[in-house]
């Protein structure tokens, strides 16, 4: 017989990751009681897939791949939290931003694809969620931006903040995602793009909406951890203005092993200022004007600028 075992009998606890009763603890046959409360295995294995076993030596935790995620690293916020902030789309600033290039029902299918949320911590600020592709939500990214030019407020301080802080959760450990992660499952494609910023990954997914758009958040994620989880799509990655070189030797290292990246020079070639991104050059070619809805078309954005040709050919060309 085995020291440990998990329990047998129908019994159930709180789980301590995800807080539902959906927790069996680990046994001690010898002395006949349940280990402490941390030892045990969360039965909602999609949803949270907590499993923290005991040691056959000193009862220190040992960890399977899955929970070091979990209980070593990793945090979660509850996915009420996402419905809760799914509303006030009237005072979300980015989201009356998007309204001047596009149609109300491409942004109400954007903001459900995206789960995009509306917070109050600062007025009119917007929510981005991290959500990974079992829809476990890793935190949101809350920010500031300028309703009428769509930029970052950064004056008088920089404006961004987390959720787990906001709510105020103890101890909580973040590790981050990729934005926009949850969506890869319901993919159909073979081709995944790569932006910094979320509100790129947003208008480029309004913008080219035959492939899937997803964020580092920041320019520093661009990194294994960051894309394992995607590693089975070809992948374009779209570094901002003077970032190409850092992405580009990030890309090579990880083809070596088995990913499929192309990192684009597109901004590169393109002489822009330094810190564009795409969504910069999709403004641009607007002349940063409100469109009628007419104008809100593919076809009527890629006549005006030979970079959104440049754009599509990448994608039709690169593999």
């Amino acid at each position: 017989m085995f020291k440990y075992s998990l329990d047998k009998s129908s019994k159930k606890f709180i789980c301590p990751s995800c807080q539902k009763k959906t927790f069996v603890k680990y046994f001690d046959n010898e002395n006949q009681i349940y280990m402490e409360q941390q030892f045990g295995r969360c039965d909602r294995e999609s949803n949270c897939a907590y499993h923290l076993k005991p040691s056959q030596n000193n009862n220190l935790p040992i960890y399977d791949h899955a929970s070091i995620l979990i209980t070593k690293n990793q945090s979660f916020i509850n996915t009420n939290e996402v419905s809760i902030h799914g509303n006030n789309f009237k005072e979300n600033n980015f989201i009356q931003f998007l309204k001047k290039y596009f149609s109300v029902e491409q942004i109400k299918a954007v903001i459900l694809r995206y789960l995009i949320g509306t917070s109050s911590h600062w007025k009119g600020s917007t929510v981005f969620w991290q959500i990974d592709e079992q829809n476990r939500v890793y935190s949101g990214k809350v920010m500031l931006f300028d309703k009428e030019n769509g930029k970052r407020v950064k004056s008088p301080f920089n404006h961004i903040n987390w959720m787990h802080k906001i709510l105020k959760i103890e101890n909580f450990v973040l590790n981050q995602c990729l934005f926009g992660l949850h969506l890869i499952n319901e993919f159909k494609g073979e081709t995944v793009a790569i932006v910094e910023s979320e509100k790129t990954a947003i208008m480029m997914s309004l913008f080219m909406p035959n492939y899937l758009w997803l964020a580092t958040g920041s320019k520093t994620n661009f990194k294994l951890e960051m894309l394992n989880p995607i590693k089975r799509f070809k992948i374009i990655a779209f570094p901002d203005m003077t970032e190409f070189k850092s992405w580009d030797k990030t890309s090579k290292e990880l083809n070596k092993l088995g990913f499929r990246i192309k990192c684009s020079q597109i901004l590169e070639s393109k002489n822009y200022p330094e810190g564009y991104d795409l969504a910069d050059v999709y403004l641009e070619i607007n002349n940063v004007k409100e469109l009628t809805e007419n104008d809100k078309t593919i076809n009527h954005f890629s006549s005006l600028n030979s970079a959104i040709l440049d754009l599509i050919e990448i994608f039709d060309l690169s593999y």
